[in-house]
């Protein structure tokens, strides 16, 4: 089967999809941005009141650099998800049969375990690049290179909609930057 992947209008479907993935993002996001707000605050509360501690300075210093960086993570993501919602209705939808070119198993090195990642490549001509997209392993072991899928997915924001494989939708799907 050919590679025929084309840009398409958004359906009401689309959009309901969309407002469910920026609203997921939206929540996660203000969860962890009141974290960030509050945690460092307790952290340097409980640097003062330490008696044991004679140079506190050094430990408060490190508390604002390391939350300054977390809080700078957060501000940035909540921007992302606000301009993800302000420009919900201009997303451009791909969809249509592409080919599998390549498969991998990358492995994430964690602290305590790994983690491995199972990833497909395909070719999209409309964008004119290469896109990797991370798969549940299920999905990795049924699927062989040169096989046909059918892939739903928006341009200007990286959410995979639908992949599917001899009728089967895989549940986990995302893209790999």
């Amino acid at each position: 089967m050919q590679q025929t992947l084309k840009i398409t209008s958004l359906t009401d479907e689309d959009v309901k999809f969309l407002k469910r993935q920026v609203k997921k993002g939206f929540l996660t996001w203000s969860i962890f941005s009141l974290i960030t707000i509050v945690f460092p605050f307790s952290c340097i509360y409980a640097i003062i009141t330490n008696e044991e501690l004679t140079d506190k300075l050094f430990p408060i210093l490190i508390v604002l650099i390391i939350f300054g960086f977390w809080i700078y993570v957060t501000i940035r993501a909540i921007i992302d998800i606000s301009k993800d919602r302000k420009y919900l209705l201009l997303q451009k939808k791909i969809e249509g049969n592409s080919i599998v070119l390549q498969k991998e198993i990358v492995t994430i090195e964690r602290h305590e375990s790994d983690r491995d990642s199972y990833q497909i490549k395909i070719y999209s001509d409309v964008e004119e690049k290469h896109r990797k997209i991370e798969v549940d392993k299920k999905y990795y072991e049924r699927i062989q290179i040169g096989d046909s899928l059918w892939i739903e997915y928006y341009l200007d924001s990286n959410y995979i909609k639908t992949l599917e494989f001899d009728k089967m939708d895989s549940k986990y799907k995302s893209f790999v930057n």
